[in-house]
C-alpha cells in the first residue's frame, strides 16, 4: 500500500489519498472489463475493493496523518 516516505515531498493527506487511490483504481480497471478473465465472484471481490477505495475520502481529513490511512485489502 502507498505510504509516506522521506523520498516524497510532503503533501496534505487528502491530496496523497486521492492520488494514490487514483493509481490503485487505474491498476485494477482491467478487473471490471467485459473481457476480463476473472470469474463473476472474483469480479465482485474487485468491485467491492474498488468501492472501498472510493469511500476512503469519507473517513479522512487533512488533519489525519498520511501514515494512518487504512487501505482496503486487494483481492488475490
Amino acid at each position: 500500500m502507498p505510504t509516506y516516505t522521506s523520498e516524497h515531498p510532503p503533501v496534505d493527506t487528502l491530496t496523497f489519498l486521492r492520488e494514490s487511490r487514483a493509481d490503485l483504481l487505474k491498476q485494477s480497471d482491467w478487473t471490471q472489463s467485459a473481457d476480463s478473465p476473472l470469474s463473476d465472484s472474483k469480479k465482485a471481490e474487485w468491485a467491492t475493493y474498488r468501492q472501498a477505495l472510493r469511500d476512503l475520502t469519507d473517513s479522512y481529513t487533512n488533519e489525519n496523518s498520511i501514515n494512518d490511512i487504512v487501505w482496503p485489502t486487494r483481492p488475490e
